[in-house]
C-alpha cells in the first residue's frame, strides 16, 4: 500500500549532533515560522481583496483554506519526492513555487487567480519546504533530537499559546 522511508542498513554515518545541524535547525525554525505565519497574514488583506475584487468575506477567507490544505495535504506527495531526490533538491523546488505563487498572485485579476496562485501554488510551494525541513532535523540530530524538535517547533507552541490566552478573556 503504502512506503516508509526507513534508514535500515548501517551505513556508517551518524548524525553530526550539532556544526551543521545548528544552521539546519535555524533554518527549519524560519521555515516552521512562514509556513505557519504566512496563511494567517493573508488575513490583513482580507479588506482589500473584498474592495478589489467585489467579493465577500467568505470567499477570500478561502485563500488560506485552500493554502493550509495544500500545505498539510501535500504530506504524501512531499514524502515520495523526498524518497526519490532527496531534501535538498525537494526543498529548492519548493521556495521556487513559493516566490512564483507570490509573483503570480500580485499580477492577479480575479479571486479565482489568487485561489490557485496563492493557495495552491504557494501552499505547495511551502509544503515542499515545510515537510523536507523536518525530514533533515533528523538526519542531523540523534541524541539531541528532542532538543532540535522542540526548538523547531517552538514558533508554533508560542502562537498556541497566545491564541490560548485571547481566548480565555
Amino acid at each position: 500500500m503504502g512506503g516508509v522511508a526507513l534508514d535500515t542498513g548501517d551505513s556508517g554515518v551518524k548524525a553530526p549532533d550539532g556544526g551543521w545541524g545548528w544552521a539546519v535547525l535555524a533554518g527549519c525554525f524560519v521555515i516552521t515560522g512562514f509556513s505557519y505565519a504566512f496563511p494567517k497574514a493573508v488575513s490583513v488583506f482580507f479588506k482589500e481583496l473584498i474592495r478589489e475584487f467585489d467579493v465577500g468575506y467568505s470567499d477570500t477567507a478561502w485563500i488560506s483554506s485552500i493554502l493550509l490544505a495544500m500545505l498539510y495535504g501535500t504530506g504524501p506527495l512531499c514524502s515520495v519526492l523526498v524518497n526519490r531526490f532527496g531534501c535538498r533538491p525537494v526543498m529548492m523546488v519548493g521556495g521556487l513555487f513559493a516566490s512564483l505563487g507570490m509573483i503570480l498572485a500580485s499580477f492577479s485579476t480575479s479571486i479565482i487567480h489568487i485561489y490557485l496562485s496563492t493557495g495552491v501554488i504557494t501552499g505547495l510551494g511551502l509544503a515542499l519546504n515545510f515537510q523536507p525541513s523536518l525530514i533533515m532535523l533528523n538526519r542531523y540530530f540523534s541524541e539531541k533530537r528532542p532538543l532540535a524538535n522542540g526548538l523547531s517547533a517552538r514558533e508554533r507552541s508560542k502562537r498556541r499559546r497566545r491564541r490560548g490566552r485571547t481566548k480565555r478573556k
